[in-house]
């Protein structure tokens, strides 16, 4: 089979123009054509060839928005071989998006509408020997809500995001985002086959395989089974005869070794590969464990089973929101996709719930999630609109989703990453804001009943939120506190003692959304917002506005530290403090609910557009924000943590925190002045002490997780301040840090040398943007006590030697790079 990704060229066209421009003979040097890449997208190839201005600078995205209203004309010449008796020529489409014509000199032989579908066109007619012209018209976009709008105008299953959304301005994708592959086929062929792997009752394995053969003559279905350690497992033969129709095999594996989430064990892969007779391969990776939804522990009898068991363990969803990783997701960013999803395994993360506004992702995607463990949440690609939040209900639309989800579901068996499926975002009532099921959408019923036939061994949730309440707030859980089953919500930093309290408040069984805002890292910020408009940062700005205007929170920030923020750095190292506060702390609260509570899922791990505000935790680039790291630690096997009622101890009588140690051991609380003079101590579960003898302006409380050796298990951090707000982080006498380098240069010591407590010290990369790779810290975002000195892993991960450098940064700490 031979993959067709280079030599193609398109052109714009306004209505049939493509018509008189996809046949042979035109002459060569013709204008109006540029190159393309496939698998690719429309608008970045206009934008690599000069056409359009960079959509992700500024407000030039909006330039960009009459690109999906014109059909784009992609051509190539391939040469297709003369054929055998027997054998016929087939062009294989992954993924077009979202509507295609092919043709091939001229003549049209296939129309084809479905991103996530992918379709065959014979060209046996042609294979002459010689080159002929192939030409590919990807159509206007369809029409499309965007994020205020209305679901029951949704007739199409393509991504949402992309025609407006919080934290994507309007980029509607269009292009021929999948490969494109020649298959000359003989008499036996397999088309497709459809890969399951299972653990019987007795510990041993199957392999299960529904093989589509188009048969010309009898032939015979070989299945072969290797090991993670490449060596022979198992192989089966099975004899079909002559007609098309579909092969079942099952392969047994006495002996299998399981594979486990991230962090409950390993991940063995067993390769299975399937021919029929002599014809090309299917080859599919798989992994041996059972997956079910049980209930949590003292839930209401009426509530959903919302944990997830692996291999008879209960694994608690230490989660977090998956989008596309780029609103151009059409070209391959292979190495930011694996850097991604190793920071998310890094993080201690179980399961990524693949947001129903964006993909069904890639195979890459899933096979990178099986090699590290990571649970998939996986959506059908249907979401909420501001006015209207009910999908349609017609039959013809009923019948669409119904034949994508019977193309999809079974095309996804294989991944034993692929825990749970789901069909969309936020799908509910919009009078009474009540999630749906399947009985009260049709929709939501078509997608059970075919993910219940096609993939009975995973989970099924209706929707998420699936209720019994959507929203997670006060006077929810006040007025039904075992109504809060799964719930989503707030996305925003709900300020000082409101934010702890409503957190401490939760009752809900699944937290599948909420968040906190920021602002964008340095060097995000500086490549996308354009020097001149950098200030103000509110929404005041217009660029400010078009970059992320849901998520700026500048008014909040002002005011917790005080109304003094003055400047670019200033503002966005107080929105990332808080940002970092208010999601581990909301992620923690959830944690301390367990087992009730199955799994915490923040909005959101990455971002598809750089915006410069947003609640991200890690930006568009791949570069983490210090919120990553709050939840990183939060998430480790062993964590201490506190509840507290706020950070700003003002008109308060006695300051409270309550100390949590995950997976026992001895607590230890104290109370220190920024100078280290530890001023209480408690071991317990408690620590007590009056406001009056809190040290000012600001303190840290400390927390350290023992051992039964009196070993440090796990140590945690917060910053108070004995005033109303935040700002004496602004009055900070200085602090002197040195930095030095492990003899490998894959660790930095941080040393405080000089001055009170250094806060909020952060190391990010400090090469330019473009370059290639990342810095990955092993922590980040630390408070050094006068004398402390800490050592923190660094991997230079897809980065050249040359030229490595890191940035040190703090609250009272100068900003310095160190290469």
């Amino acid at each position: 089979m031979h993959t067709l990704d280079d030599g193609w060229e398109l052109r714009a066209c306004l209505g049939d123009t493509w018509r008189w421009l996809c046949g042979p003979g035109r002459p060569d040097g013709e204008p109006g054509w540029f190159p393309a890449r496939v698998p690719g997208s429309v608008l970045d190839d206009l934008r690599a060839g000069g056409q359009i201005p960079d959509p992700y600078v500024g407000t030039d995205s909006l330039l960009s928005e009459w690109v999906s209203q014109r059909a784009w004309l992609h051509r190539r010449v391939v040469d297709l071989p003369h054929l055998a008796e027997g054998e016929r020529a087939l062009l294989r489409f992954d993924g077009v998006d979202h509507e295609a014509t092919v043709l091939v000199d001229g003549h049209e032989l296939a129309h084809h509408e479905g991103m996530f579908v992918p379709f065959e066109v014979d060209v046996s007619a042609y294979a002459d020997g010689g080159p002929h012209l192939l030409a590919v018209v990807v159509h206007p976009a369809p029409p499309g809500e965007p994020q205020v709008g209305r679901t029951d105008r949704v007739r199409t299953h393509k991504t949402r995001m992309n025609y407006g959304w919080d934290f994507c301005p309007r980029l509607v994708h269009q292009g021929i985002w999948k490969p494109v592959r020649l298959e000359i086929a003989g008499p036996v062929r397999l088309r497709d086959a459809v890969v399951g792997a299972r653990v019987d009752a007795d510990g041993r394995g199957s392999v299960q395989v529904e093989a589509a053969v188009e048969a010309g003559e009898a032939g015979v279905l070989h299945t072969v089974v290797h090991g993670p350690d490449g060596g022979l497992v198992a192989r089966l033969s099975a004899p079909f005869g002559a007609g098309d129709g579909l092969v079942l095999a099952e392969v047994g594996v006495p002996q299998l070794e399981l594979w486990w989430p991230n962090g409950h064990g390993a991940q063995p892969l067993y390769t299975v590969t399937v021919r029929a007779s002599g014809g090309e391969p299917v080859v599919r990776t798989v992994g041996f464990r059972t997956v079910r939804m049980v209930p949590n522990p003292g839930a209401p009898d009426d509530a959903l089973p919302y944990t997830i068991e692996v291999n008879g363990r209960r694994v608690h969803a230490k989660g977090w929101n998956w989008v596309p990783q780029d609103a151009l997701y059409g070209v391959p960013r292979p190495d930011r996709l694996a850097h991604l999803l190793r920071l998310a395994a890094e993080a201690h993360v179980t399961l990524l719930r693949v947001w129903g506004g964006g993909l069904i992702e890639t195979e890459e995607f899933y096979q990178l999630c099986d090699e590290l463990g990571l649970l998939v949440w996986q959506e059908f690609s249907l979401s909420s609109s501001g006015i209207d939040s009910v999908p349609a209900v017609d039959d013809t639309y009923l019948d669409l989703m119904e034949r994508e989800a019977r193309a999809i579901v079974p095309a996804l068996r294989h991944h034993p990453a692929l825990a749970l499926w789901g069909p969309g975002n936020e799908l509910h009532d919009t009078v009474t804001a009540t999630p749906l099921d399947e009985k009260s959408s049709a929709v939501v019923e078509r997608l059970a009943r075919v993910v219940r036939v096609l993939d009975p061994d995973r989970g099924w949730l209706p929707g998420s939120p699936s209720g019994r309440d959507f929203l997670n707030t006060r006077e929810n859980i006040e007025r039904t506190p075992d109504g809060q089953h799964d719930v989503h919500g707030p996305w925003e930093h709900q300020g000082l003692g409101a934010h702890q309290q409503l957190y401490d408040a939760g009752t809900s069984l699944l937290h599948s959304e909420f968040g906190v805002e920021g602002m964008a890292n340095r060097r995000t910020w500086d490549a996308v917002v354009p020097a001149q408009a950098q200030w103000p940062v509110d929404r005041s700005n217009p660029v400010m506005e078009h970059l992320g205007a849901w998520w700026n929170n500048a008014p909040l920030v002002q005011r917790t530290f005080g109304g003094r923020l003055d400047s670019v750095d200033r503002t966005r190292r107080a929105s990332q403090q808080l940002q970092y506060e208010g999601l581990r702390y909301a992620v923690e609260a959830n944690l301390r609910r367990a087992p009730r509570s199955s799994g915490a899922i923040p909005w959101q791990f990455n971002e598809p557009f750089p915006n410069a505000w947003c609640t991200a935790a890690v930006d568009h680039r791949g570069d983490p924000k210090p919120a990553y790291h709050g939840v990183r630690r939060a998430y480790r096997p062993d964590h201490v943590c506190a509840s507290f009622a706020t950070q700003a101890w003002a008109g308060r009588e006695r300051f409270e925190a309550r100390v949590h140690g995950w997976r026992g051991g001895v607590t230890v609380a104290r109370i220190v002045a920024l100078d280290g003079q530890v001023v209480e101590e408690s071991r317990g579960a408690e620590i007590v002490v009056p406001v009056s003898d809190l040290p000012g302006p600001l303190f840290v409380l400390d927390l350290q997780l023992l051992g039964g050796d009196g070993s440090v298990k796990a140590s945690n951090r917060y910053v108070h301040g004995v005033g109303a707000d935040l700002s004496a982080y602004l009055d900070l006498p200085p602090a002197r840090v040195s930095l030095d380098w492990a003899p490998d240069r894959r660790a930095v010591r941080l040393t405080h040398v000089e001055g009170p407590a250094a806060l909020g010290l952060r190391l990010t990369d400090a090469r330019p943007i473009e370059a290639p790779g990342w810095a990955v810290f092993g922590d980040n975002m630390l408070d050094l006590l006068p004398g402390e000195s800490v050592e923190t892993p660094v991997t230079w991960r897809d980065a050249p030697e040359e030229g490595r450098a890191v940035l040190l940064e703090g609250w009272n700490v100068d900003a310095r790079v160190f290469d």
